[in-house]
């Protein structure tokens, strides 16, 4: 497994493609996604929770910004995700195995 990619921590972590396509990330942030981010963009959530995800839109650094930060209405789960489950849950959002 690839391990976090930090340069400083005031820095978004990178996203090579063999993290993007990593197996044991995808498992892990496809678990973190169903422990909290489902319940506001998961299938059953629409209409009206959150903004449906569209992936293709986005870049893994962006999605990593939002899952860290919050944005809007969204809270920021930098202290209730480690930055690896965190990185993971970003991967899974930007595999082919998501869909919501």
């Amino acid at each position: 497994m690839v391990g976090p990619v930090w340069a400083q921590d005031s820095e978004l972590p990178s996203f090579p493609k063999e993290l993007l396509n990593d197996p044991e990330y995808i498992a892990g942030g496809k678990e973190v996604f169903g422990k909290i981010c489902k319940f506001c963009h998961g299938k059953t959530a629409y209409p009206g929770k959150a903004p449906k995800l569209t992936p293709s839109r986005y870049t893994a650094e962006f999605v990593f910004d939002r899952v860290t930060n919050g944005f809007r209405g969204m809270a920021s789960f930098k202290e209730q995700f480690t930055d690896k489950e965190r990185q993971a849950v970003t991967v899974f959002i930007m595999s082919k195995e998501f869909s919501n």
